[in-house]
């Protein structure tokens, strides 16, 4: 039995527009990980974004824009290889005000642009931001990456273990050791894995729902989209994190009803949002 969502959204008012459910930006991909910022990006559609658009390296941009109409992309200056390029940063800094919320790290590729980047958003206090992937290792590798303001992060054991040094087989030092990150820090971390916790290093929330099904690549893609169209809807930090953990199992769970544990894919929880989002609606349409 999962324990009720954190708290419930609002029904959309009747004469709401786009712009009131936020504009939001998801930065990443690389060549052969433009699915990554793909799900993403759907994801914060899915939970309520009311305009989305994806930051991608050039090589990328068909492939992402291919995968659904309805995103926004946006090319920026990338290397041979398909990842981004030092002057990239300079295509984030042209338009960086004009977003309620930024998202950076899924498909990313560490290289000087990726590192510029991050470095970037890192001491942009002015907007909720979301760190996962690789956006997270550029933070571990150098304090210089270390966020300040309105951040949540949303790094997997191993990622964390880059972060803190926290033993890979150890929950509970894991545990402790992501809550005094994010206490030292100022900032949310979301803990990823079987009971996902939230934490700004005083309160703990642990997460009900979910399954094994969701151990599969491109999960925490669909996560990070989820807690970015939070953010944009203006719930704070921590309770966007709780509540997009929340709705992500909710999602997990009901692809798990229809596909199982073992043949689920991440894209199933993308198919699912718009029902788990219903569950956490009041009275919805």
């Amino acid at each position: 039995m999962h324990e009720p969502p954190p708290r419930m959204l609002p029904t959309r008012p009747v004469d709401g527009h786009k712009g009131d459910f936020g504009r939001v930006l998801a930065i990443g991909g690389s060549r052969g990980m433009a699915g990554s910022i793909s799900l993403s990006a759907m994801a914060a559609l899915r939970t309520g974004a009311g305009l989305v658009s994806a930051m991608i390296p050039d090589r990328c941009l068909e492939t992402v824009a291919a995968f659904e109409p309805c995103l926004m992309t946006i090319g920026a200056p990338d290397t041979p290889q398909g990842y981004f390029a030092a002057e990239a940063v300079k295509s984030l800094g042209e338009i960086i005000d004009t977003f309620d919320a930024i998202a950076v790290g899924p498909g990313m590729r560490d290289g000087p642009g990726t590192r510029e980047i991050v470095k970037r958003l890192a001491k942009y206090e002015n907007t909720p931001r979301v760190f996962d992937a690789d956006a997270i290792n550029v933070i571990a590798r150098s304090l210089t990456y270390c966020p300040s303001g309105p951040v949540i992060l949303t790094p997997h054991a191993g990622e964390l273990q880059r972060l803190t040094g926290a033993s890979l087989s150890d929950r509970n030092e894991q545990i402790d050791s992501a809550s005094e990150f994010a206490r030292r820090r100022g900032v949310i971390v979301v803990l990823k894995g079987a009971a996902t916790l939230v934490t700004d290093g005083e309160q703990r929330w642990f997460n009900t729902t979910g399954n094994p099904g969701m151990a599969t690549a491109g999960s925490g893609d669909v996560l990070t989209g989820i807690i970015l169209a939070l953010l944009a809807l203006r719930l704070s930090p921590f309770e966007a994190a709780s509540l997009g953990v929340w709705i992500h199992g909710s999602a997990g769970d009901l692809a798990a009803e229809q596909h199982g544990h073992a043949g689920m894919i991440a894209s199933d929880i993308l198919a699912h949002l718009p029902a788990a989002v219903r569950l956490v609606t009041t009275n919805p349409s």
